[in-house]
């Protein structure tokens, strides 16, 4: 019986030298290969979070009572610009240029993590539960509409978290407009980690979700108002 590996150290001695030390030093890489150990996963994963509203904030906007449970509102759609509609957690540089972090990512889709978070602060708000995330079944009667572009949330290397970002609030039925404002927030990051970068965007976005209840508190006394006379 021949002996395989005979047979193919024989092969190999009958190859020319050159050949020889190239399937060699193959020989040797790929060994060195399979002796390293598995590289380490660095990936963090990182998500917006809910800001607790403090009471005397709910108060102010709508004058110590809860919002009409009755209303239903519809949230979205959240549009986010092209470069922020990415897993990587981006750093702003300078004005014309970004960093991606090699291990911070966003565990869902930022534009669904911020539009989840806005309706939960604006339920904090509000007190209201009729919130409707887009998107939303046809023929879903909404009293009230929130559409809002984004056109910067990162933070960049000076730690400075930015919310820049247009809002329109329309009715729900006649798709009217009822109000359009441009809200530019800031917080100030404890660092560039992701973790820290997140808090600190998360309490921009307690700062949107101020300005659209208020928005939203002054339309419905409007209507009530107007549905009395």
């Amino acid at each position: 019986m021949r002996c395989t590996a005979a047979g193919s150290f024989a092969s190999f001695y009958r190859l020319p030298f050159k050949a020889r030390i190239a399937a060699g030093a193959m020989i040797l890489l790929v060994a060195g290969c399979t002796l390293l150990p598995p590289k380490q996963d660095e990936t963090r994963f990182i998500v917006l979070s809910s800001v607790a509203m403090a009471d005397s904030n709910a108060s102010a906007l709508t004058g110590g009572q809860k919002f009409a449970p009755k209303a239903t509102i519809g949230l979205g759609p959240i549009r986010l610009p092209e470069y922020l509609d990415r897993p990587e957690l981006v750093i702003r540089a300078s004005p014309n240029s970004l960093d991606l972090s090699r291990t911070e990512r966003w565990a869902e889709p930022l534009s669904d993590n911020l539009r989840h978070v806005l309706a939960n602060n604006l339920t904090g708000l509000l007190g209201a539960i009729n919130i409707m995330q887009f998107p939303w079944y046809p023929g879903t009667r909404l009293d009230f509409v929130v559409q809002v572009q984004v056109q910067r949330f990162e933070a960049d290397t000076n730690r400075k978290a930015e919310l820049n970002a247009t809002w329109e609030l329309r009715t729900g039925q006649s798709n009217q407009v009822l109000a359009t404002r441009e809200s530019q927030l800031t917080q100030l990051s404890t660092s560039l980690a992701g973790d820290a970068v997140a808090a600190a965007l998360s309490k921009a976005v307690a700062e949107l979700a101020e300005q659209i209840a208020s928005a939203i508190v002054q339309a419905e006394q409007q209507r009530v108002a107007g549905a009395r006379r």
